[in-house]
């Protein structure tokens, strides 16, 4: 769950001649409490800026591994980015903007947008059981150095627009108990399914500050899948050998289909019919091609593109996790400067020789008969210089899949199952 936190105390009017953006003054002045109350005429930029991010970093981490399952949860990376974008300045915030698709005007537009569907996708989800209703969390947090001094209206866009609340460590001293404080915060807000976000050696004496955030879903299917009938049968992977893994099948009812020049899909909703999962396949041998035309245009027809139909299904069983570092992936998709001593992080603290070392993401998904279990986090680290009528539609090949919510089409999860018999 995002944590609503009180803000800190008023900024400054100094403050204001720092060059602080015009919404982060705004928030400062209105002296109230909690989060920034949600904007539903931004929710469409933001989604459409989680899209695109979520096209790009899908693209690039699938090219890394042409032949192997991928998953992860560009939404849980946007946060994080975000937050530190609110403390970025000159090319090293040009650079962000553009890798996270940000509207204008920047950065307002993006911490506005992401707040207001942030706050809506706690609203809708937050209070499920994950037993007979969906449960979605969020939250997000800043671990800083003892002795970092923090810009006012760094920790005020943090706490309105992104609950996170400021949690300062001794990296110098206890540098492996601050590292196992950040995991404990993690694995707790995932359900033990992150249980070590930041592995050894990813935290250092000179570490200065660390923004996280994660993710947690557990769904039931609208339609559970009947146990008794899962049975073993063949899956022909892309390079032509065939494993034989656990085939759930229905009863299925009505859900979103759609066919298309080169692929079909299939929309399977989870129980409240808000949710669902988009399970994408190539109606010709190899998902690379599809795959290649995934953009946020090809993402936001898809999810926000199925009719509905009657469907009888067959989809494997499988879990997957994939822990990754994002330094370069990041660095190739347009924002190397914040990587170099070039980085122009000095709207976070007054410490001028700030950096991003690393990105890690690390996402776990469990799909079964009940339903779907899937979490992610990240963090990005900061130092000096995450049976009725109708088509059948047997997944027995590569597919790619996307966890969505359906009234705004922003994706929370996606992934690519190469061979649902491997599970890391």
């Amino acid at each position: 769950m995002v944590s609503r936190r009180s803000l800190l105390q008023a900024v400054p009017l100094a403050v204001a001649a720092l060059g602080v953006p015009v919404h982060a003054r705004r928030r400062a002045a209105s002296g109230s409490s909690g989060r920034v109350p949600p904007d539903p005429a931004s929710a469409s930029a933001a989604a459409t800026a989680v899209r695109g991010f979520t096209a790009d970093l899908y693209r690039s981490l699938a090219a890394a591994s042409p032949d192997g399952n991928v998953v992860c949860a560009p939404y849980s990376v946007a946060l994080a980015l975000a937050m530190t974008r609110a403390g970025a300045g000159s090319t090293t915030a040009d650079e962000m903007d553009t890798v996270l698709h940000a509207p204008q005007p920047r950065p307002a537009a993006l911490d506005n947008g992401l707040n207001t569907v942030d706050q809506l996708l706690a609203a809708r989800y937050q209070d499920g059981d994950g037993i007979k209703a969906p449960k979605l969390t969020t939250a997000n947090a800043l671990w800083t150095r003892l002795d970092l001094t923090l810009r006012p209206a760094f920790q005020d866009v943090l706490a309105g627009y992104y609950g996170a609340a400021a949690h300062p460590l001794d990296f110098r001293g206890a540098t492996e108990e601050a590292r196992q404080e950040i995991n404990t915060w993690a694995s707790d807000r995932t359900n033990s399914r992150i249980p070590e976000l930041l592995q050894s050696g990813s935290v250092s004496p000179d570490t200065a500050l660390i923004l996280t955030n994660t993710i947690y879903l557990k769904a039931p299917w609208r339609y559970p899948f009947t146990v008794p009938a899962t049975a073993t049968a063949p899956f022909t992977r892309d390079d032509g050998r065939v494993v034989d893994v656990p085939l759930m099948r229905g009863p299925f009812e009505r859900m979103g289909y759609l066919e298309t020049d080169g692929w079909r899909a299939v929309d399977v909703p989870f129980a409240d019919g808000s949710l669902a999962m988009a399970v994408v396949m190539p109606t010709r041998p190899g998902l690379a091609a599809v795959e290649a035309q995934l953009d946020e245009a090809w993402l936001r027809s898809l999810l926000l593109g199925f009719r509905i139909q009657d469907v009888r299904l067959r989809l494997p069983k499988w879990t997957f996790r994939l822990p990754v570092q994002l330094g370069a992936t990041l660095s190739g998709l347009g924002m190397p400067t914040a990587f170099t001593a070039r980085a122009d992080l000095t709207g976070m603290s007054t410490d001028p020789s700030l950096k991003i070392d690393d990105v890690v993401h690390e996402t776990f998904i469990g799909i079964d008969e009940k339903g779907a279990e899937a979490a992610a986090a990240s963090a990005v680290i900061i130092r000096p210089p995450s049976i009725p009528s109708g088509p059948d539609f047997f997944v027995d090949r590569p597919f790619l899949y996307v966890i969505h919510d359906r009234s705004s089409g922003v994706p929370l999860f996606i992934g690519r199952v190469h061979d649902p018999s491997v599970t890391r």
